[in-house]
């Protein structure tokens, strides 16, 4: 149906660059710290004009290319990396671009990030900051409604008087006009429109962890409240997530046979939920809308991502692109106001992503950008899925990727649980385990119970227990690596980001038997710490009963408690301006591994949030981690002639 811009290899060739490939000098740090160089791109509705964000060394730059022109883009505003880094842009009409601006601020000796929101012409000209209320405002850029019917106007969300409880406002995007739509109204924290330009849902919370769900009828200005429950209770209800628009139904999120399904609930109550889309084996994820709030399909994933589509058009042009592309999930990501053009995203677990135009015209697929230029696919592991027994039997999934070129026999292994813990690894490009697989470390990655998108019982099973049955779960993966050969066990070491790294930090507490090493990166040390650093934030209710208040199984489960326990070096990577883990976790864990004379190195990044998102900051991070590993693991394994 459509063809690729691509040119075919003679088989011998191919064969040829593989071997030589497998034999090649690893990719430089550089290549996959940097600042992704196309990311966020999004076509103008008329499909005149292509923006997109990229990289340059630490500051985040906003292009704009002429769709058909041979002309290279042009630079039309960059963000001030000392302040700001460029989050998002999307084309407001056909000539006027918005960009959300991130940052951090520190008020009473805590972090917290601020957004902003900017507007500027498509030739850099107008450039004007739309949404600036005070110093202290949190979040400016959050857009609640494009209205494609109104040019020059989109809906917003914000807290103008720092309550924690919103209002919804019509802003001019030339001028930076406002006008308030919808008046707060406590517990309600944030809203959602139908795509239309009205406010048809809310959802809220308060000081008691209770969760309430608001809908308004078409036409109809008060609201209902169609369920209120306790966070992490537990219990089943209708979770709206979007409205059809001009009627009295909505999409919403509710529960089937133990997992999270989309379904169709009539607002009037006359009609019983019907049942739009469900698996028997995962939860859905968000579903996918267009612009004018039609439903074009529902995500879930299994060991891969996948998409169901509801709308026929789309799933066949998916069809298609899957033909031409069949190693990576491609999805639209943007589409014209004729529907005559698209944007696709495409990536694969040795694909950063890549970008491309799916023109409905030419019948062609034009490749505009991937954000790794740098890296070749072929120097990095591919993910394969595995599945282990925990010790009570049940089957932890998971992935584990081998440098290529290498059997999975007695390899240095690094075991890398992810960050949440309510998240979940899946199927896809990371910098981090790229980078590791590319030095010749197998890595290990689970989806140990409290993790996100299995059920309800996968993640109740370990609520509030994150040292016990999660950790327990990631442990037993370490020793299936060992017991099935692909682990040399004199050589493993544990590594985490994030909840992954509290996980790496009590694995040095508890598992000096298993490991030889440990590196916590923006990790946790102390549970109660962490409890306590949540009274700063309006949600700090909602993060106390995930985590829970228990004195003495936070003080038992917290790795700082337990620094006498610690027999093998450790690594701390941490920025000073995290503030969803206080960068005091990482300072308190090194003054008592100093204190009880343990070997360690503590790297305190400046400026640095918890994502370590900028280039010179992951460079830091990827070197320290390198000698670190070399230091402890020995080089990693290279490639069999």
């Amino acid at each position: 149906m459509f063809r690729c811009f691509a040119t075919a290899l003679p088989a011998a060739v191919a064969a040829s660059m593989l071997s030589a490939t497998c034999a090649a000098a690893p990719p430089p740090i550089d290549a996959f710290a940097r600042s992704p160089a196309m990311r966020s791109p999004s076509i103008s509705p008329n499909g005149a004009l292509i923006a997109f964000i990229s990289g340059v060394g630490d500051r985040s730059v906003v292009f704009v290319s002429k769709r058909r022109s041979t002309e290279p883009a042009n630079a039309i505003f960059g963000a001030d990396s000392d302040k700001f880094d460029l989050s998002w842009c999307n084309w407001a009409n056909d000539t006027r671009l918005l960009c959300g601006l991130e940052g951090m601020s520190v008020d009473v000796g805590h972090v917290f990030p601020i957004t902003r929101l900017v507007g500027v012409n498509a030739d850099g000209s107008g450039l004007k900051v739309l949404m600036q209320r005070t110093t202290s405002t949190q979040f400016e850029d959050r857009i609640l409604d494009w209205t494609p019917d109104e040019p020059d106007t989109v809906l917003i969300q914000l807290d103008d008087d720092e309550d924690g409880f919103p209002s919804v406002f019509e802003l001019n995007v030339m001028s930076g006009r406002i006008g308030v739509r919808v008046h707060q109204q406590k517990p309600i924290r944030a809203f959602v429109t139908d795509a239309k330009g009205n406010v048809r849902f809310a959802t809220g919370y308060n000081q008691e962890a209770e969760l309430y769900y608001f809908a308004r009828l078409e036409n109809e200005s008060e609201w209902r409240k169609l369920a209120k429950i306790k966070a992490f209770s537990g219990a089943s209800v209708m979770k709206p997530v979007a409205a059809a628009p001009g009627t009295n139904k909505a999409y919403a999120r509710g529960a089937f046979e133990g997992r999270s399904a989309l379904w169709e609930m009539d607002l009037t109550d006359k009609l019983e939920p019907q049942l739009v889309f469900s698996h028997p084996l995962v939860d859905v994820e968000a579903p996918l809308f267009t612009p004018d709030g039609r439903l074009l399909g529902i995500r879930y994933e299994l060991d891969r991502p996948f998409i169901y589509y509801t709308d026929a058009k789309v799933g066949s042009l998916i069809k298609a692109v899957n033909k031409l592309r069949p190693d990576t999930f491609n999805s639209i990501i943007d589409y014209t106001r004729d529907e005559r053009a698209f944007l696709i995203h495409s990536y694969s677990d040795v694909d950063g992503g890549t970008y491309h135009l799916l023109d409905m015209e030419t019948k062609q697929l034009e490749k505009l950008g991937t954000r790794y230029p740098e890296l070749d696919p072929q120097q990095l592991g591919r993910m394969r899925s595995i599945v282990y027994k925990a010790a009570d039997g049940t089957e932890i999934p998971g992935y584990l990727t081998v440098p290529p070129g290498v059997r999975a026999e007695q390899l240095p292994l690094v075991v890398m649980p992810h960050g949440g813990p309510i998240a979940r690894d899946s199927w896809g490009f990371d910098f981090l385990r790229a980078f590791l697989v590319s030095r010749g470390y197998a890595v290990l990655q689970m989806n140990f119970r409290g993790s996100d998108g299995y059920g309800s019982d996968w993640f109740y099973a370990a609520h509030q227990d994150w040292g016990g049955l999660t950790y327990s779960d990631i442990t037993d993966g370490a020793r299936w690596a060992v017991a099935k050969g692909v682990a040399d066990p004199k050589r493993m070491c544990i590594v985490g980001w994030s909840f992954g790294g509290y996980a790496a930090l009590l694995g040095a507490a508890r598992n000096g038997d298993l490991y030889k090493c440990a590196v916590s990166i923006a990790g946790v040390s102390d549970l109660q710490q962490l409890v306590y650093d949540e009274r700063f934030f309006v949600s700090g209710s909602i993060a106390r009963e995930q985590i829970g208040t228990q004195r003495d199984k936070l003080r038992e489960d917290s790795p700082l408690r337990h620094v006498d326990t610690i027999n093998m070096p450790v690594l701390l990577v941490h920025g000073d301006r995290d503030y969803q883990v206080d960068v005091d976790h990482s300072r308190r864990m090194n003054a008592a591994l100093k204190k009880a004379g343990k070997p360690h190195r503590a790297v305190i990044i400046p400026n640095a949030t918890h994502q370590l998102q900028r280039q010179s900051e992951r460079i830091t991070l990827l070197t320290e981690v390198e000698k670190f590993l070399l230091d402890n693991l020995g080089p990693g394994a290279t490639p069999t002639p």
